[in-house]
C-alpha cells in the first residue's frame, strides 16, 4: 500500500504550469488573430469609404456640368434656375442654383452609399466675341521683334502681323467684326469724385501704393514701383514712362472694374538705342486694359498681362521679350460696369471662379 506522502507532487505542478502556459499562448494568439482581422476589416472599410468619397466628388462634378449644360440651353432655367437631380452609377447628385444679376451660384452634392461630397462654383454669361486676350478694332495687331507667350485668342478688324516670335496658344482671326469696346467714363468719374480721387489735370503714379478708383481729367503717367490696388481712368492718354519698373495693377475682384482705361491712347515710352530700349519691365497688370484709340506697348521686358487687352484703334507690342499674356474670362463674368460692345457672337457660360469643395462644419 502506497502512502499519500509518496505521491509525486512535483509532477502535478509541472503539468499545471504547462497547461497555464498553453492557455496563455492560445489566448494571446487568439487576441492577435482577432486584432488582425479587426484591423483588416477597418482597412477594407476605410478603402471603401475612400472609394465612395472619390466617386461622390466626381458625381458632384457631373451634377455641376449638367447644370452648366442646362444653363446654356434652357431659357426657363436661365430665368428661374431650379434644383437638378439625377443618378449615375452607384450614386446620386443634386445641384441647386441661386441667380443674382448675371451671376449663377451653384452648390452640387454627390452621394455614394453613406459618403457625400459637396462643391460650389459660380458662372455667368459672356459673349464669344469677348473671349480673346487681344483685340484691335483698327487695321493692325503687330508684334514686330517680340518674343513671349500668349494664352488666348487674338483678333483684329484687318490684319495680324509679325507674330513669328510669339508662342500663341489660341486662334488668330483677321477681318474680325468690330467690337466697338466703349466705356461710360462718367460712371467711373463719379465713383472717383465720391472717394476724393478725382484729379483735375495730369497726374503721375509712382513709388507708392494707390487703392480704389482714380480718375484723371488729363494725361496719366505711370512710373517705377507704382502699386495700384484698384483702377485708373483717364480723359486723355495713359503712358508708362522712365523705363517703368515693378508696376503692379490689380483691380478689386469684387467690383470687376477695368484695370486701366483711356479715352485716347495707351503706350509705353522708351529712349536710347533700339537694343537697350525699355518701355515697361518686371511688371504685372491684371484685368481689362482698354483704350478707345491706339495701344502701343513696345519694348516691354519680363512682364505679364492677365486679362484682356482691347484697342479701339491699332495694337502694337514690338521689340519686347519675356512677355506673357493670359486671357482671363473672369473679366466678363459679370460684365464690367458701364462697359458696352457691339452685339454678335454666341453667348458662352464662363466660370466666375473655379469650383471649390465645401467642407461641412464639424
Amino acid at each position: 500500500m502506497i502512502k499519500p506522502s509518496a505521491i509525486p507532487v512535483r509532477s502535478f505542478a509541472k503539468k499545471g504550469t504547462a497547461l497555464l502556459l498553453t492557455f496563455i499562448i492560445l489566448t494571446t494568439l487568439t487576441a492577435v488573430v482577432i486584432a488582425f482581422l479587426y484591423m483588416s476589416s477597418l482597412r477594407l472599410k476605410g478603402s471603401g469609404y475612400d472609394m465612395s468619397g472619390s466617386q461622390a466628388l466626381w458625381l458632384a462634378e457631373a451634377g455641376l456640368q449638367k447644370a452648366l449644360y442646362t444653363l446654356k440651353n434652357d431659357a426657363n432655367y436661365q430665368t428661374s434656375p431650379t434644383t437638378i437631380s439625377g443618378s449615375l452609377g452607384n450614386g446620386v447628385y443634386s445641384v441647386s442654383a441661386v441667380k443674382s444679376g448675371s451671376i449663377y451660384a451653384f452648390t452640387s452634392l454627390g452621394t455614394v452609399n453613406t459618403m457625400s461630397r459637396q462643391i460650389g462654383a459660380s458662372a455667368a454669361f459672356s459673349s464669344s466675341v469677348l473671349v480673346r486676350s487681344i483685340h484691335a478694332d483698327g487695321s493692325t495687331v503687330d508684334f514686330t521683334g517680340s518674343t513671349g507667350v500668349i494664352n488666348g485668342n487674338i483678333s483684329c478688324h484687318v490684319h495680324i502681323t509679325n507674330y513669328a516670335g510669339m508662342t500663341i496658344n489660341g486662334t488668330l482671326t483677321e477681318n474680325f467684326p468690330m467690337i466697338n469696346p466703349t466705356l461710360d467714363f462718367d460712371y467711373y468719374k463719379s465713383l472717383a469724385l465720391a472717394s476724393g480721387q478725382l484729379i483735375t489735370g495730369s497726374y503721375t503714379f509712382e513709388n507708392g501704393t494707390y487703392s480704389g478708383v482714380w480718375y484723371v481729367t488729363r494725361g496719366v503717367t505711370i512710373g517705377n514701383n507704382a502699386i495700384i490696388n484698384g483702377s485708373i481712368f483717364s480723359d486723355s492718354d495713359i503712358q508708362f514712362v522712365n523705363r517703368a519698373d515693378n508696376v503692379q495693377v490689380t483691380p478689386s475682384p469684387l467690383t470687376n472694374y477695368p484695370a486701366l482705361a483711356a479715352k485716347n491712347n495707351m503706350s509705353t515710352s522708351a529712349t536710347g538705342i533700339p537694343s537697350q530700349k525699355i518701355g515697361l519691365q518686371n511688371s504685372t497688370i491684371n484685368g481689362l486694359i482698354l483704350a478707345q484709340n491706339n495701344i502701343t506697348f513696345d519694348d516691354v521686358k519680363n512682364s505679364t498681362f492677365n486679362g484682356t487687352i482691347l484697342a479701339g484703334g491699332n495694337f502694337s507690342m514690338g521689340n519686347g521679350s519675356g512677355i506673357t499674356i493670359n486671357y482671363n474670362d473672369n473679366i466678363f463674368a459679370p460684365m464690367p460696369p458701364a462697359f458696352t460692345y457691339s452685339s454678335g457672337g454666341d453667348l458662352v457660360v464662363v466660370f466666375q471662379k473655379d469650383w471649390n469643395e465645401i467642407v461641412p462644419a464639424i
